[in-house]
């Protein structure tokens, strides 16, 4: 994204040497084993399921930050950032917006939920389409494989094809594969989004406000680890 490159680590030796090099670097560790061996200072959990799935907490780090609902600030992380109603505001004590409704979340309205694609059937994904194309409302967009039936997955309104997950990965029924934008361009698929970048900000806004009032500095290279 906007001129920046990952690299994808394989081992925890290569991420350290990566680092080392200055280059900015992807671990895929489900189980976040690899946060015990690399010590970081800071922890962010960004995997927005609106639960504590990673059972991240504050014993993972000396400062830990958390995007949305599933946590309490305080308790089971330092830091939560609100990722709906008041977007981008840092809770230093309780729970993000939608973990305070009475009725367990906010109800969503399914016409607002047209744009989003579901696997129809659990399986592996093959994409027929790539991020920044435009695709038509009923074009193919992707064929789930399972015990050799196949299931054709349609998009669900025309517009330009943002976001989507890579071929060959196995799936789960109901799981969200795909997001097509009614009125973006194809250029604004290459750039953060302005609510990615505000999410962001107030991200490195609450380590920046911990480290200020920390004096220690850390040695470790790994100062920063985030789980998304």
């Amino acid at each position: 994204m906007e001129r920046l490159t990952c690299h994808l680590a394989k081992t925890v030796k290569e991420a350290k040497q990566r680092v080392k090099k200055g280059e900015l670097i992807m671990l895929c560790d489900p189980k976040g084993e690899s946060i015990k061996e690399l010590k970081p200072r800071v922890v962010v959990d960004a995997l927005l399921r609106h639960e504590n799935v990673a059972g991240t907490h504050r014993g993972m780090a000396d400062h830990t930050v958390a995007l949305g609902p599933g946590f309490c600030a305080g308790r089971d992380v330092d830091v939560v950032v609100e990722t709906m109603r008041g977007q981008g505001r840092l809770i230093y004590e309780g729970y993000s917006y939608r973990d305070q409704q009475s009725d367990g979340g906010l109800v969503g309205d399914p016409a607002n939920l047209e744009h989003l694609v579901f696997a129809p059937a659990a399986g592996k994904v093959k994409m027929l389409q790539n991020i920044s194309m435009f695709i038509k409302k009923g074009e193919p967009l992707a064929v789930i494989t399972s015990k050799g039936k196949k299931t054709e997955v349609a998009a669900t309104i025309d517009g330009v094809l943002r976001g989507a997950v890579h071929s060959g990965i196995m799936v789960k029924k109901g799981q969200k594969i795909a997001d097509i934008h009614p009125s973006m361009s194809q250029e604004e698929c290459f750039y953060i989004s302005d609510k990615a970048r505000c999410i962001g900000g107030s991200v490195l806004t609450a380590i920046m406000a911990w480290e200020s009032q920390d004096s220690k500095k850390s040695k470790f290279p790994f100062n920063h680890f985030s789980i998304d």
